[in-house]
């Protein structure tokens, strides 16, 4: 690779750790740009000694953005939160951390910079709040870098993921049920990780991927309900799966967002209400794995290596009674 060191903003997050990881086996030095260094001191053993460093840098004081970037000759912004807490809002984060990064990107005359967004992002009339911010990162970034690569992952699955692990944790938990959003039938095209890391890897290696959009899903498209029952079988559970309006999910989302003001982490939001209740899929015709030479890895391949702690008996139990 012509590049010698990336930086990545966000880069102690889920997504961002593995690119840390795929970077670093090509020999590339790695700077982890993050607000909190004591969450991402352990992707320095991604790298050799000294391959990896970390770096304090806040989104919202361009300054220190512009130091994080300073020597690098590509840039991949996979910063973002999940909710809204304090200071910590959407806008200034997705908005005004990816205007931040494109402008310093540009001024040190970065030859590539990659923003991680997500399938939905082209939903210009949308007011939820959250993918409304991720329309607006997706103009900032090309108004202050206009080469920009862009990758719209769908959700996003590997071990500590947002979707599976939830899943099968309240399944653990709760007992005779499963609950899902709505009627279930929401489609949803689930992405490994490490398809996601590979492909900002093949970005930064083909010139040719400036200026451009690639729509990330794995090889199968589910309903909600399918994936229910999919994480069911791999924990080796039955359970009912019952539909609960979106808007008792709403109201119950409320409240799980109060503990937030104090520092708790909710386990879902109304904004996450909405996205399940939408299609998150690759457009027909759209730039896609396939386009990088990269062959989607299967959920049910990955699955049994991190949802068998979740079995009635534990991770070794590999025949317990429903």
């Amino acid at each position: 690779m012509r590049i010698r060191q990336v930086t990545i903003f966000g880069g102690s997050g889920f997504v961002g750790r593995a690119m840390v990881r795929a970077l670093a086996q090509k020999g590339v030095l790695v700077r982890v740009a993050c607000r909190r260094i004591e969450l991402a001191e352990r992707v320095k053993t991604a790298g050799d000694v000294g391959q990896v460093t970390v770096m304090r840098t806040n989104l919202r004081m361009p300054q220190s953005v512009a130091v994080a970037v300073a020597g690098s000759q590509a840039v991949i912004n996979a910063s973002g939160i999940a909710f809204q807490r304090g200071r910590q809002r959407y806008q200034e984060v997705h908005v005004g951390g990816a205007r931040a990064i494109a402008e310093a990107a540009t001024a040190a005359g970065v030859d590539r910079l990659i923003h991680v967004s997500g399938i939905g992002a082209d939903r210009r009339t949308t007011t939820n709040p959250y993918i409304r911010s991720k329309v607006d990162a997706e103009d900032a970034i090309i108004a202050g870098f206009p080469t920009a690569t862009i990758l719209r992952p769908s959700v996003v699955f590997g071990p500590g993921d947002a979707m599976f692990t939830s899943m099968a944790r309240i399944a653990a938990q709760v007992p005779f049920v499963l609950p899902v959003v709505g009627d279930g039938l929401a489609r949803v095209q689930p992405v490994f990780v490490g398809d996601v890391a590979d492909a900002a890897d093949a970005v930064l290696e083909r010139p040719e991927t400036a200026r451009s959009v690639f729509e990330l899903g794995g090889p199968t498209v589910y309903t909600y309900r399918e994936i229910a029952v999919l994480t069911l079988r791999e924990i080796d559970r039955r359970k009912r799966i019952v539909g609960v309006p979106a808007s008792l999910m709403r109201m119950a989302a409320f409240f799980a967002e109060i503990p937030a003001v104090v520092g708790i982490t909710p386990q879902i939001t109304r904004d996450q209400i909405d996205l399940l209740i939408h299609d998150n899929i690759v457009r027909a015709g759209a730039n896609n794995l396939a386009t990088l030479g990269i062959s989607p890895t299967s959920a049910e391949v990955i699955l049994p290596t991190y949802l068998d702690r979740f079995r009635l008996g534990g991770r070794y139990n590999q025949h317990a009674p429903a």
